[in-house]
């Protein structure tokens, strides 16, 4: 069979280029478990993919295995990468067990990574406090300051051909009375390419505005003076109501921070504990398995 093939690019990093992962990629689809309810998905003379495997790695590379275009380009791949395999098996054996003992070298630093990241993940404390979030900002301000404003703003992007005047949507979109929010959002349903309105949380001025032609506006002024605005250029009209904003050159409030800084507590905790846990797991390893140099 000659595999119909179209590159894929790796979504979180690129695995097939480093030396001896493609044996060591092998190796793991081996070692998954099939049964007769497992279908073979492709096969390159007597190599075989089942099914269940392909989701494995497929999950593990970061593609989308319930995308039908991504399955079939992985396959393909597959089968490319598996011709290489077995060129080099049958017609190149000494250089074969060169690739053989650089995939083993490859597949102990990913036992090793894994056996560590097992061990870090049950010693480190994932829970972190609102007291632990509001120490860390107080104390690291200056690490979060804006290079963007944010804002908390109504944005309602609708086509040109849309007769907003007759809901006034025009005034409706300036939340003056309490009802105004409920019919602008119902509006949106049905006519809106695009809508934002969040009045508990902050956004960044240019992510709310990435869809807007701002050329003709100067955005500082726009946020600034809390500017609501709306008009029409080409397919669309454009409806924007800035409530309130936060200051570049200042910290943020804590709250459009909390995800941020849990993380960073946490990749802290994580270092620590490597530094802990690692040394020790090569030291009950030697204890617990028998090994011998010959030389």
């Amino acid at each position: 069979m000659k595999p119909n093939c179209t590159k894929l690019v790796n979504k979180k990093h690129t695995f097939f280029e480093q030396a001896g992962i493609l044996v060591s990629l092998f190796s793991f689809l081996l070692l998954v478990s099939c049964s007769d309810q497992d279908p073979v998905v492709a096969h390159v003379e007597d190599k075989e993919l089942r099914e269940s495997e392909a989701l494995a790695i497929m999950d593990f590379l970061g593609y989308n295995s319930k995308d039908k275009v991504e399955f079939s380009n992985f396959l393909d791949d597959w089968c490319e990468q598996t011709l290489y395999l077995i060129e080099l098996e049958r017609n190149y054996p000494d250089n074969n067990i060169l690739v053989q003992l650089r995939a083993q070298r490859y597949q102990a630093d990913l036992a090793k990574n894994e056996l560590e990241n097992l061990k870090i993940e049950e010693k480190t404390d994932t829970v972190v406090s609102k007291e632990q979030i509001e120490d860390y900002y107080n104390n690291h301000k200056d690490e979060f300051v804006l290079t963007d404003y944010l804002v908390r703003a109504l944005y309602l992007k609708i086509p040109s051909t849309a007769d907003y005047k007759k809901k006034d949507i025009q005034s409706k979109y300036l939340l003056k009375k309490n009802k105004d929010l409920d019919e602008v959002n119902s509006y949106a349903k049905l006519y809106a390419e695009n809508f934002y309105f969040n009045d508990s949380s902050w956004i960044y001025f240019s992510e709310l505005t990435k869809d807007i032609p701002m050329k003709r506006f100067n955005k500082d002024n726009i946020v600034l003076n809390r500017t609501k605005t709306y008009f029409t250029e080409g397919d669309f009209t454009y409806f924007l109501n800035i409530i309130d904003f936060q200051l570049k050159d200042e910290a943020p409030p804590i709250d459009f921070l909390q995800d941020e800084i849990k993380a960073i507590i946490l990749a802290g905790r994580y270092q620590d504990s490597k530094e802990k846990v690692a040394p020790s797991i090569l030291k009950e390893l030697k204890k617990k398995y028998e090994f011998e140099i010959n030389h």
